[in-house]
């Protein structure tokens, strides 16, 4: 399983206070990842209307100080069309937060399922949503260097 930080339901539950999200009704670690710590998070509103969220906590590897430029770059995706996940902010207009010593992201939640064998029809579908996205990251104006790029 991807869960390298493990959150205990008390801290994770003072987590979510940050937000305008309701309370925890139930965290679950996610398989799928390599290198961060993700949870489906589910909450629940006084209204009793539920959502769901993905909690990802950056692991060593990550540089936090790249993480703005990939949360700005999704909000570029997003505002022209395409089908990613937002970065929730919170009360304060936060997207980046600390938990259990990590940076932490509280995401969209977005239905689907893991594909491990994709049909052509699905590959096709695939192929042209990278179109789609690399139409739409026209006019992007951020850079920052491929940390795992050839040192030259």
């Amino acid at each position: 399983m991807a869960v390298y930080t493990h959150v205990p339901a008390e801290e994770m539950a003072e987590f979510l206070k940050r937000y305008d999200t309701g309370h925890l009704v139930s965290a679950k670690g996610i398989a799928e990842g390599v290198e961060n710590s993700n949870y489906l998070v589910e909450t629940q509103r006084e209204d009793g209307t539920s959502e769901r969220f993905i909690l990802t906590l950056y692991e060593k590897r990550v540089d936090e100080a790249d993480l703005p430029f990939f949360m700005d770059f999704l909000d570029h995706l997003h505002a022209r069309g395409c089908k990613v996940p937002r970065f929730i902010s919170d009360l304060e207009g936060r997207k980046l937060q600390q938990l259990s010593g990590r940076p932490a992201c509280l995401i969209e939640f977005l239905s689907g399922i893991s594909v491990t064998e994709p049909t052509p029809a699905q590959s096709e579908a695939a192929g042209r949503a990278l179109g789609e996205l690399h139409m739409a990251a026209q006019g992007f104006t951020q850079v920052r260097r491929n940390a795992l790029d050839k040192a030259g």
